[in-house]
């Protein structure tokens, strides 16, 4: 069996009114149609029908019984019902009590206070802005000011290549290469600010320099020579004296001329009448670097002069017979100088080589024959051997008291192995060139353990006769 009790609740809940005494009838009504509906959905339906009468009495009768405020509360819920009957579907509405006039003029009250309370521009937009979403009250952010970067003074050491702030302390805060160097002008003792921090190359950038240079300490004095003029020989690049003329042998006392070797060549790509700036300490002479190469607009070199020949000729038989008159001189010249090299040379300095023996090394043998008088007119044993591979230099001159080395015919590489050899059991001296003077000096440089290339310091011991 199956009820249809939906009307009846429908009509049970708009007759329940809001008092405890009707919420607690309408909940007994309940409870006894869901007893109904169960015993029905279970097949346990009551046994005959008088027993289903006697529920729905008891349930009307409970409603019947209700107080009559509850009543009067049933009626208006029964008006509500039957005026949204009579009412569209689509426009039903309840029916709301009217509120007295007293309460009217209390709200009305209430709402022009509040309206005194608000701006002029607030109620003119009140209605405008009544549905949109309120504007968010903006934010202030604080402004928190950068720090300015700290700032620090060092001071300026130059070095051999560059140079390097320093702290108080003595140790390096910074290197300078020599490019930056020239740029801002540093030298030895200048005060420089640097800011603190490092920029995107690693350095810190600097603010100011102050030039009060001031001299070095005695054991890190640097003398700089240049701009000097780079020549070629056959054994490669080398300098030996400035753009002005002055010799190299005048300011070095280690060194006459300085071959260059390869990688100072590749690194500042060198070329033959190039000018360059070379380095050395005070304290340690032998020891030369190459500094800087001028570009061609920091060093203008003075041309020198030629004189016009005003008694040149221009005609070609007086060419022709000056040219001959050149080609005898030239043949009587070399007849007088080979029967010179069979006389005995005369010595010009006073010293005694006491039958040690001396090697003269060179690269070749046919420039260097009337050396061996030099040696022999001083008492000495002489043996001049021609050397083109460093390999075996050691080996030839190993028995040797005395090495001297014609810079002029003989390989950098060689001299190097020579002078530099930590096991060397001979005394050695490098002449400049060929000429017997200045082998005769060298011999005396190395019988006497003086330096190894010439300079004005030394005083030779000369015979009064020559």
């Amino acid at each position: 069996m199956t009820i249809d009790y939906r009307k009846d609740i429908i009509d049970l809940m708009q007759a329940t009114g809001s008092d405890p005494q009707s919420l607690k009838q309408s909940m007994i009504a309940l409870k006894i149609i869901s007893k109904i509906y169960n015993q029905a959905v279970l097949g346990n339906p009551p046994e005959n029908k008088n027993e289903v009468v006697k529920i729905a009495e008891k349930a009307d009768q409970a409603v019947k019984n209700e107080p009559e405020i509850k009543t009067e509360n049933k009626l208006e819920n029964k008006t509500e019902i039957e005026t949204k009957k009579e009412n569209d579907e689509n426009t039903v509405e309840k029916i709301k009590p009217k509120k007295t006039k007293e309460e009217l003029e209390k709200e009305k009250a209430k709402k022009e206070e509040a309206a005194k309370a608000l701006s002029p521009t607030v109620l003119k937009n009140k209605n405008k802005y009544a549905t949109i979403t309120p504007i968010p009250k903006p934010v202030v952010k604080k402004i928190i000011p950068v720090a300015k970067p700290k700032e620090k003074q060092y001071e300026i050491r130059r070095k051999l290549l560059g140079a390097e702030a320093v702290d108080e302390n003595g140790h390096s805060v910074q290197y300078f290469n020599e490019h930056l160097t020239r740029i801002e002008k540093l030298e030895n003792g200048d005060t420089v600010t640097l800011l603190d921090h490092l920029n995107d190359s690693g350095n810190r950038p600097i603010i100011k320099v102050e030039h009060h240079a001031k001299s070095f300490a005695p054991d890190e004095e640097i003398i700089e020579f240049g701009p000097a003029v780079v020549h070629r020989d056959s054994f490669g690049l080398y300098i030996k004296q400035d753009s002005n003329g002055k010799k190299l042998s005048q300011v070095n006392p280690e060194k006459a001329i300085l071959y260059l070797d390869m990688n100072t060549v590749s690194h500042f790509n060198l070329h033959e009448n190039d000018l360059i700036s070379i380095v050395w300490r005070v304290s340690d002479p032998s020891f030369i670097r190459v500094r800087w190469r001028y570009a061609e607009a920091e060093v203008t070199i003075p041309e020198k002069k030629e004189k016009p020949d005003k008694n040149k000729e221009t005609e070609k038989h007086k060419t022709k017979g000056r040219h001959k008159s050149l080609l005898h001189q030239l043949e009587k010249k070399e007849k007088q100088s080979s029967e010179k090299q069979n006389e005995d040379y005369a010595s010009r300095i006073d010293f005694d080589l006491d039958k040690k023996r001396v090697t003269v090394v060179v690269g070749d043998k046919s420039l260097t024959s009337n050396l061996a008088k030099v040696i022999e007119a001083h008492n000495g044993v002489a043996r001049i051997i021609e050397m083109k591979q460093a390999s075996n230099v050691l080996r030839a001159c190993k028995e040797s008291n005395y090495v001297i080395l014609i810079q002029s015919y003989i390989k950098h590489s060689i001299s190097q192995i020579l002078i530099n050899s930590p096991h060397k059991s001979y005394s050695i001296a490098m002449a400049t060139t060929a000429g017997q003077l200045a082998v005769e000096k060298a011999l005396y440089r190395a019988r006497y353990k003086l330096n190894v290339t010439d300079n004005d310091q030394i005083q030779y011991p000369f015979l009064v006769n020559n």
